[in-house]
């Protein structure tokens, strides 16, 4: 075997090397390409519940009106609302929001604030009333 054909035969291993290594490399990104795909999501792609899972809100304490009633820190977002349990009295107010704010049956009312179940139920009924009074009234105003 002469040098140049020693060479030629050198040159096809060298070649056949480098083809079997960029095949095994491309091999390689296909791999990973396909993984990706499998896990990853795109953005566009997301339900609106997955969105609020990766998303999260400011809150600030100046976008409530809070009212404590109770050792209990109630906070209210809508303006009107909080402006029409202001027009109320505060038994009449502890009521309303210890009711709907915090779920709290009247049985539970009149036991936290010592009062018969009957006298809740009153309070609550004509507190609603003033409450819807005043919501009809300044409802269109805001």
């Amino acid at each position: 075997m002469n040098t140049s054909d020693y060479e030629k035969t050198i040159e096809h291993q060298f070649d056949s090397f480098c083809k079997t290594v960029l095949r095994n490399h491309a091999r390689n990104i296909y791999a990973e390409t396909k993984r990706r795909n499998e896990r990853f999501i795109s953005l566009e792609r997301l339900t609106q519940a997955q969105w609020n899972q990766l998303s999260i809100l400011d809150d600030y304490d100046s976008d409530y009106i809070c009212f404590v009633t109770h050792n209990f820190d109630i906070r209210v977002e809508d303006i009107l609302v909080a402006q029409a349990l202001e027009s109320l009295n505060k038994k009449k107010q502890d009521i309303i929001l210890l009711s709907f704010f915090l779920n709290m049956t009247n049985a539970d009312i009149a036991t936290l604030m010592n009062l018969a179940e009957s006298t809740v139920h009153y309070h609550k009924n004509n507190a609603l009333n003033e409450l819807k009074k005043f919501m009809e009234e300044h409802l269109n105003e805001n």
